[in-house]
């Protein structure tokens, strides 16, 4: 089985064949920009980012001085690794750049994307979680095969995948990094979609760290009312959701046979305050 730490050796972990030996050939080429295309397994999908913008006017200023690599299609080369270099070489007004040469299978270029964005820090975690998918549906690996090569916990990758089962206005969210993936699970643990876009607003309302935010969608095992008349519990959900809305806060309510209780969430002592002056306040 493949070392746990591949993501701390480079490139060359995954693909030696692509960088070894790099002496005894010649170390690079040029080529028109024009003859590269995207590497279709690409999992980055925002190159627009103030890195890419710094790195097209290094490059207008310096050149490009790493070589993108590459391998051959019919017509022109298919970039493995590199691709963010080569846009920013477009943007910068380059006509050729650097490239080398190398054979590799299309699983070998999928991994190697999903590697070097890994080792930037370039991807955000849907565009991770996308890559992960990929290489499992089109490619057949496994979630312990994907942590032997990538380096990560088996776990890690489970929750990560898990993301793709967000609804779009919290993928929105979390692409635009005004929450972050701790919130993003921590919704998750919602069964019902409006809890979870309801839950959402708070978040952002509020500005909830990830630890206030697992304190919120907390449920204690009681909340279930399967054994309530269908009338009732439909109800009191009615009710849960108009005193969310009015209390701007979770508002839970608990039914037994003959007794129950309302809850009401806070997350800080400050939104404490809140309540219990609002709750307080004369008639």
């Amino acid at each position: 089985m493949p070392p746990k730490n591949i993501l701390g050796k480079g490139l060359g972990a995954i693909l030696p064949d692509l960088l070894d030996d790099l002496n005894e050939r010649p170390s690079f080429v040029h080529c028109s920009v024009e003859e590269l295309i995207p590497n279709r397994f690409q999992p980055r999908k925002d190159f627009n980012d103030e890195e890419h913008r710094n790195l097209v006017e290094s490059i207008r200023k310096n050149g490009l001085l790493q070589p993108v690599i590459v391998r051959p299609r019919e017509e022109g080369y298919e970039i493995i690794a590199g691709e963010r270099r080569w846009r920013a070489a477009k943007e910068a007004g380059c006509t050729e750049i650097p490239i080398l040469i190398r054979d590799a299978r299309d699983v070998e270029v999928a991994e190697l994307s999903l590697i070097e964005n890994l080792q930037r820090s370039a991807l955000n975690a849907l565009e991770e979680a996308e890559a992960y998918s990929t290489l499992m549906e089109v490619f057949g690996l496994s979630q312990e095969e994907l942590s032997s090569r990538v380096g990560k916990d088996r776990s890690t990758i489970a929750n990560t995948l898990r993301l793709l089962k967000l609804e779009e206005e919290i993928r929105r969210e979390l692409i635009e990094k005004r929450i972050t993936p701790g919130h993003a699970r921590a919704l998750l643990s919602l069964e019902k979609r409006e809890d979870r876009l309801r839950t959402l607003e708070i978040i952002l309302k509020k500005k909830l760290s990830v630890r206030e935010t697992e304190r919120l969608v907390a449920k204690p095992p009681e909340q279930s009312r399967s054994k309530l008349p269908d009338k009732v519990a439909l109800h009191l959900e009615k009710v849960e959701k108009s005193l969310s809305t009015r209390l701007r806060t979770p508002v839970f309510i608990r039914q037994g046979k003959r007794k129950g209780r309302i809850e009401i969430r806070y997350s800080s002592s400050e939104e404490r305050d809140r309540l219990l002056a609002l709750l307080n306040q004369p008639k």
